[in-house]
């Protein structure tokens, strides 16, 4: 006679044991190794939460689809310009190395006077984009980061937020 197996109801409603433990612990070692959670995953979600909380609007990345190889490759050479668009605003940045490993961000905004916002991992800077759309930011450390744009002389604009540039 083959014992009976209990109901999956009275198992649900069992505390967990050992057994549970293990079966847990193996379950997350294959996913966490099957398919793992993204790295930038937390950076994306606050990117979210942002551009949600800000009502703003996000600038998408342009590309020359010249620049852009057809062709799988293992090497890559980083994008020293980047240059994003929204609807009533076109943003370009320069990135150089400067001392000790840390980034000088060059920018130019077509809202001459606006605001503009460096937000990196660890903090947040604020500065205002010259009579020609010129700002710059010193010492930008390597990482996520995202600009976001105040045009104070539309009244009633929306702030404008690129998408995460990894330096």
């Amino acid at each position: 006679m083959t014992p009976s197996r209990p109901d999956e109801g009275v198992l649900a409603a069992e505390p967990l044991d050992a057994d549970d433990d293990r079966a847990l612990s193996l379950l997350r070692t294959h996913w966490t190794l099957a398919d793992p959670v993204p790295t930038d995953l937390a950076e994306r979600v606050k990117f979210a939460m942002t551009v949600a909380s800000l009502e703003a609007e996000v600038a998408h990345l342009m590309s020359n689809s010249a620049e852009v190889g057809a062709m799988r490759t293992t090497e890559y050479d980083r994008a020293t310009t980047v240059t994003f668009e929204s609807e009533g605003m076109s943003i370009m940045v320069t990135l150089e190395e400067s001392d000790r490993g840390l980034m000088l961000l060059r920018g130019w905004v077509t809202a001459t006077g606006a605001e503009v916002e460096l937000r990196e991992r660890s903090r947040s800077r604020t500065t205002t984009a010259d009579d020609d759309g010129r700002f710059v930011f010193e010492g930008v450390e390597r990482g996520t980061v995202h600009l976001v744009i105040r045009d104070h002389d539309e009244p009633g604009s929306r702030p404008v937020i690129t998408p995460g540039i990894e330096i």
